[in-house]
Parts: structure tokens; sequence; C-alpha cells
């Protein structure tokens, strides 16, 4: 029986990387959308089962749990196993299947990683307790959640994730202690008018006029309301008014996300914009997910096993991202690192939620690699 250093800190073999890069072209070519994700859950409990895991599936509907080991520390290793509902513009052989869906983002990747990891640590004595979860919906924002409500974090101590990540070449890791991805919220905005006909406007009240007025308006926000040493985002993303080039609607709605990395800011700029839109329409905030906060100890561990597999002049301390991250709920009740693998080709890539997104697959053994070496360290040392 191969002990848990040879083992989890060696290099990928030939084998695992052609099972990593035949698992993740199968995810990719049968995509399935938030809390649709039954054929890829499918694939994985069985596996898993091979594998001699405790499961749990159906976890937040279609979820799936494996835990494995004893000892006083619990590691969560989690993986999103989403796509998006984006139309595939790539010609390749492994292109999605499913007309309007496709992994743009890499989660394909990140569910072909976590389930090597596991195949990994289903071999030898473990140093600890590790669980692996696999989570439907984290474009939603939700998956997390759900996950967490129905258990997932019982009796676990800390946590890891990865993200594959175009904007990093491959064979780089980012790896960000502190605020790394922002919280996201979102924004909905009705403005009322009354409606006429275009070459009367006297006789109208314009909500066009008015939602422009807004649009500039918020746009002050980060520029005079937050501190210049902080860091927001205020974008109108969305509107939608009139459907006749001769006819004045009767209102307009617009929609709009908020991004913030500090609870503090985020209260403030939605204090904003409800202070700026006032009785000139209705404003709906909805609060998506969290800052995702890494802890410093557990980002310790990670660019040490990082350092291990891509040399540490390769480890990159920077790369904070205004994106959001669903996994943020997990490391708000444990602490955690979530961590970025360069996927970025030499010919550069096309960024994620792109119909022409695709990975480098050269970085999915160095995500194997590095959350094996990872995971061992910490079950081993715990948080110093």
């Amino acid at each position: 029986m191969s002990s848990p250093a040879a083992r989890f800190d060696a290099p990928a073999t030939p084998a695992e990387r052609e099972e990593l890069v035949r698992l993740r072209r199968d995810f990719h070519r049968h995509p399935e959308i938030a809390f649709e994700e039954v054929r890829t859950a499918g694939v994985v409990a069985a596996r898993l089962r091979e594998l001699g895991y405790e499961i749990r599936e159906k976890m937040a509907g279609t979820g799936v749990i494996a835990t494995r080991g004893n000892g006083e520390r619990t590691l969560f290793v989690r993986a999103d196993m989403d796509a998006l509902p984006v139309e595939e513009a790539n010609e390749v052989e492994y292109r999605s299947r499913t007309v309007g869906v496709m992994h743009a983002c890499g989660h394909d990747g990140h569910t072909a990683i976590n389930l090597m990891v596991a195949a990994r640590w289903a071999e030898g004595d473990l140093p600890g307790r590790i669980r692996f979860g696999f989570q439907p919906a984290e474009e939603r924002g939700v998956g997390a959640d759900r996950m967490i409500e129905e258990g997932a974090l019982e009796g676990v101590d800390a946590a890891l994730g990865l993200h594959l990540w175009n904007y990093l070449p491959v064979g780089t890791v980012g790896v960000i202690p502190g605020p790394a991805m922002a919280s996201v919220d979102e924004f909905r905005v009705e403005v009322r008018g009354r409606g006429g006909h275009a070459a009367m406007p006297h006789q109208c009240d314009d909500p066009i006029v008015t939602a422009a007025d807004l649009v500039l308006d918020f746009q002050t926000i980060v520029s005079r309301s937050v501190d210049p040493l902080e860091t927001a985002v205020v974008s109108v993303t969305s509107i939608e008014g009139g459907d006749a080039y001769n006819v004045i609607p009767d209102r307009v709605s617009m929609r709009g996300t908020v991004r913030t990395f500090d609870s503090a800011v985020r209260r403030e700029v939605h204090r904003r914009l409800r202070e700026i839109v006032g009785e000139r329409g209705a404003i709906e905030i909805d609060l998506i997910t969290r800052p995702l906060v890494n802890d410093a100890r557990m980002c310790a561990i990670v660019a040490e096993a990082a350092g291990a597999v891509v040399g540490e002049e390769n480890v990159r301390a920077d790369g904070k991202s205004m994106g959001g991250e669903d996994f943020a709920s997990v490391l708000a009740a444990v602490p955690g690192c979530f961590f970025f693998v360069g996927s970025g080709g030499p010919e550069g890539a096309h960024p994620h939620h792109n119909p022409r997104f695709d990975i480098d697959e050269r970085a999915l053994p160095i995500g194997l690699e590095v959350m094996s070496r990872a995971a061992r360290l910490y079950l081993e040392r715990g948080l110093a």
C-alpha cells in the first residue's frame, strides 16, 4: 500500500493525464445548467462508488458528497458542475452536443480534477478525513448555500477550491490571501412616466430621459461616494423601454450589478443607489453572493504546494477579480483557500463566459497535483 506522501505528492502519471482529459471532454460534450446536472452527477456518483467512498446524492437537488477517512481534521474539497446557457462557437471534437448550453467557464475541468483527486485519496492510508463536494448551480450563485443548508460542511474544519483561470497563463497559479473575489448584487429599477406621441414630447413625461439621467448619476457613486482606496463597481447592463420609433413609452426598466470587496462599501453603494433613484422610480436590490475572503494560513499551504508543482516564481499573489463566486459562503463558514490555476494557452485565450471559451488542458494535471499536495499538507499539519 502506497504512503500518502509518496502518492499525493507525485507528478501526474500518463494514465492520470489521459483520464483527466477524457473526463473533462466528456463533461464538456454533455453540459447541464444549474440544478439540471443529472447526467454529470450520475457519472460522478458512479465513479465515487467504484472508489469506495461513502456518498450522499441529490444534495441541493443534484449535488454529490463523498467522504473517506478518519482523523482529527476534516477537509472539504469542492468542485462546481454547472454549465452556462451559451451556444458554443468552438469547432472541436468535444464541442457541446446540447443546443444553447456549454461549459464556458471551466467547471467541466473542475469536476474532472476533483474526481481525480478523489481517486488519489482512495489509495493508501489517509492523514485525516476528506470530503469531496460536487456542487450544482454556482453560476446562479445559490448552489453553495443550498449544499451548506443540507449539511455539506457538518464536521468540516477547512476547505479548498480551485478555478481554471484563462486570465493566467498555463504553468502559473494564483493564490490571494484575504479578499480575492467580489460580492455580487443585482439591482432592478423601473421608471414610470406618461407616454405619448414622440412628436409631442411636451405632453408626455418621458421615462427614457429620466432613465438616462439615472445611468449618469449612478456613475458618481464610485467616484464620489466610495473611498478612493476602496474598490467598487456599479454597472448598468440592461435598459428596456418602448418598441416604436414614434412613441414615447410609459415605462423603462433597467438592470445592473454592484461588486465590492467590503461589506461597509457594499452597504454604502446600496444606500446611494436608493437615494439617487428616490421618487424617480422603484428599485430592488438582490444580494447574490458575499465577497470571497481567503484565509491567509490556508493560502500559505496552497502556495507551498503550488510552488512545489510549478516553481515558486510562478505562484502569484495578485489577480483579485471583481467576478463573483459562491464558494464565498463556504469560506464564511470555515477557513479555506480558493485558488486559480492558469489555463490560458500560448496563443492567448478567450475570456470566461465567451462562446469560444476553452482551456489549455495542460492545466488539468497542475490542478490535480496542487490540490493533492495542499490537501495532504493541511490534513497532516492543520493551521499553524
